[in-house]
């Protein structure tokens, strides 16, 4: 996961005002994400060695961030991350896995999960997935009822494509259009990573639904224009008859 100006995007007084609790049951990686959180600025860690004993955490605290590794230890994941979002509904939930395209942290995207991040991970990818999570687009909520996850996928892909090409419009006008496009473009990257990552059959998979979608949108209403040129086309060939 790649951003750029994260610095700019996430402030350095923002970071510090954090308050992130790591819940991860191994002890090497535990101890090295913290040490780049603090390294990167952000404020007060916290850590748990599993999810069960996480939850004692959240008695007279507040965090405004978990990451917490997305593999079964005592407890089941789905069933823990519930009751964190009961406890905490406004917390900014990262999942790590060093496969984030299994079903399990699909589905804890699907829950509230607002980003995910790629282990063994860096200071950079630890950076981009925080602010990414924090200040990206949320995950629309198509993705929580499709029942086809591949045509979710595309169809927020192509969202995001068409929310590009009317802002990239607006801004040869409009100076307020041209403050969006960065914001614009960084949409549609994370919906192209969330798909290439979590579509079900890999890339042959995610082009087969792009190709369904596609076609599905030819088959659709026909447009203005679409309409028009059926006229012309009908008017010429009239004349040419005649």
């Amino acid at each position: 996961m790649r951003v750029s100006g994260n610095k700019d995007l996430f402030s350095q007084i923002e970071r510090a005002s954090s308050s992130i609790l790591i819940v991860e049951p191994d002890p090497a990686e535990r101890n090295l994400l913290r040490a780049t959180m603090k390294r990167l600025g952000f404020g007060r860690v916290s850590e748990a060695t599993n999810h069960l004993s996480s939850l004692d955490k959240f008695e007279g605290r507040k965090f405004t961030h978990i990451i917490f590794d997305a593999k079964k230890d005592n407890y089941p994941v789905q069933e823990w991350f519930s009751e964190v979002i009961d406890i905490a509904p406004e917390i900014i939930a990262i999942p790590s896995s060093a496969n984030p395209s299994v079903d399990d942290v699909f589905e804890l995207l699907v829950l509230g999960a607002k980003g995910y991040l790629v282990k063994p991970f860096t200071r950079e990818t630890v950076e981009a997935s925080v602010c990414l999570a924090t200040k990206g687009e949320p995950i629309p909520d198509i993705i929580k009822t499709a029942k086809d996850r591949n045509e979710a996928l595309v169809a927020i892909m192509m969202t995001s494509l068409d929310r590009l090409a009317t802002v990239q419009r607006q801004a040869k006008q409009f100076q307020t259009a041209q403050r969006e496009l960065g914001r614009a473009e960084s949409a549609l990257r994370q919906a192209s990573e969330l798909a290439h990552i979590f579509a079900k059959g890999g890339d042959q998979g995610l082009v087969e639904a792009l190709e369904r979608f596609c076609v599905e949108k030819c088959r659709g209403p026909a447009t203005r224009l679409g309409r028009l040129r059926k006229r012309l086309s009908s008017s010429r060939l009239s004349e040419d008859m005649v």
